[in-house]
């Protein structure tokens, strides 16, 4: 069992609305363990691009991902929550793919209900089969070797499907022993609630309606445990590196950049500098 792992259940298990730290590498996640963030989530999309520079298709596996976990457990000392697309095949894929996020140091693993599209940016691709989908949730939560690891059901089935639909669904995989529900796609308050009366597991959302996000009692009133806002951040990384390149190539000043930076103090605590330099005092003999 890990300290991780038990934060995750314990955010879980509170009565209150937690809201997640979306990162996408191993220096993210630094930073947010320093914030104090409690979650981190590391979501399909953002991982894609950030760990190899590509869209959100199928062009990443099982082991890219488990390695991106990898660093950043090994750097941060944080609760993670990762998309695990659809388990990257069957239900016997699966099994492998919790064993191996599992040994990566992952708190969390979500397991999509979408079906994976044969062409890029399919707007609408479904969902695959109740039943399939129950099956892989099984699998998952047999494959685990340590039982605090939470295995979470991902659904898109209120953005895509009545909303009775959308509930059979989850009570189907309230059923299967995940211990959470993350939503996706969801677009009113009311789906919110519908959600809610369809399964007493702990609820985690991406996105849900501004009414909602900036309402806490109502998540918190309705089981909503975790709250995702996208990836703003990363967005915003990727135009900070994009727009000081640009200043840099058209013959911007060095000096203009200045106001922008971290500073050298912040920077000696992302990189963890004194730690290291407290290891070197204490191990390294000339």
């Amino acid at each position: 069992m890990s300290e991780a792992r038990e934060r995750f259940r314990r955010v879980i298990g509170t009565d209150t609305c937690t809201l997640a730290a979306n990162i996408f590498d191993p220096l993210s996640a630094r930073i947010a363990h320093m914030l104090g963030y409690e979650v981190c989530v590391l979501s399909g999309s953002v991982g894609k691009v950030a760990n190899l520079g590509v869209p959100d298709i199928v062009l990443s596996n099982m082991s890219d991902v488990v390695d991106h976990c990898r660093r950043i457990t090994r750097i941060a000392d944080v609760s993670l929550m990762v998309d695990a697309e659809d388990g990257f095949g069957n239900a016997v894929n699966v099994h492998r793919t919790v064993r191996e996020l599992e040994a990566a140091g992952v708190s969390a693993i979500e397991l999509e209900d979408n079906v994976v599209p044969k062409r890029f940016n399919v707007s609408d691709p479904g969902l695959v089969s109740t039943e399939e989908q129950m099956g892989k949730l099984r699998a998952a939560v047999a494959a685990r070797l340590d039982p605090t690891t939470v295995i979470v059901a991902r659904s898109a089935a209120f953005g895509v499907c009545s909303v009775e639909e959308a509930q059979e669904r989850l009570r189907a995989y309230s059923e299967t022993g995940a211990e959470a529900v993350m939503l996706t796609g969801v677009r009113t308050t009311e789906q919110m609630a519908a959600a809610h009366e369809a399964t007493s597991l702990p609820l985690t959302i991406l996105g849900p309606p501004a009414e909602a996000r900036n309402d806490p009692k109502f998540m918190a009133d309705n089981g909503y445990r975790i709250l995702m806002l996208g990836n703003p951040t990363f967005a915003a990384a990727v135009k900070a590196i994009h727009d000081g390149l640009q200043h840099l190539r058209d013959g911007g000043a060095l000096e203009d950049l200045a106001e922008v930076q971290a500073s050298p103090e912040l920077l000696r605590q992302v990189n963890r500098t004194d730690e290291f330099m407290q290891l070197q005092d204490e191990f390294v003999r000339d």
